[in-house]
């Protein structure tokens, strides 16, 4: 009898586990439904920063990792200010830090730049930094981003331009390129 009795108390406990589980995906799918493209956005930008990594050169623990946004829109605003919402959050042994930039010469020390449209006063800059550029525009792929983030079916979905990234000396974790829902890739891998 005690072993009957241990079963039906194992299923009960794996029942509260199911259940709990549950709960926790439809909290889940509630905040995204009530979560603003933006804050969705900033979160993606957030999980990208786990699976890149910068050349040894750029790693600087003390200034934490640097995620750097340009632009003066009330969009751009907004989206600004869902990624301030990732100032502290540990990427690895490192910590998000989010700051604004003006002009060109402020991109040493970013190590991700939020780039909503092109900026031609930034691209020769860019051509030599280690800097993952992230853009939602959908031809900002074209225009230097390596990340391009695009709202389907009520989701965020990423494009990858692999061959930019390699370039600014990049490495992108193969776990994220799979997630990608296109990976544009035209030079062949030495």
């Amino acid at each position: 009898m005690p072993y009957k009795q241990r079963i039906s108390s194992q299923s009960a406990h794996w029942r509260w586990v199911a259940g709990c589980a549950l709960a926790g995906c439809l909290s889940a799918a509630a905040l995204a439904q009530t979560a603003s493209p933006e804050s969705l956005k900033a979160e993606v930008i957030y999980r990208v920063l786990m699976f890149v990594t910068w050349p040894p050169e750029r790693d600087a623990p003390e200034g934490g990792l640097q995620v750097c946004t340009v632009g003066e829109s009330r969009t751009e605003g907004r989206m600004e200010g869902s990624l301030q919402a990732l100032s502290g959050r540990p990427i690895r042994q490192l910590t998000v830090a989010v700051r604004r930039i003006a002009r060109a010469d402020q991109l040493a020390g970013c190590h991700l730049l939020y780039l909503p449209a092109p900026q031609p006063a930034l691209r020769p800059m860019l051509a030599q930094a280690s800097v993952l550029v992230v853009s939602d525009t959908a031809a900002m792929l074209d225009q230097g981003a390596m990340i391009n983030l695009q709202v389907e079916d009520g989701r965020i979905v990423f494009d990858v331009e692999l061959d930019a990234a390699r370039r600014a000396g990049l490495v992108i974790s193969t776990k994220l390129l799979r997630l990608a829902r296109f990976v544009r890739h035209q030079t062949a891998t030495p």
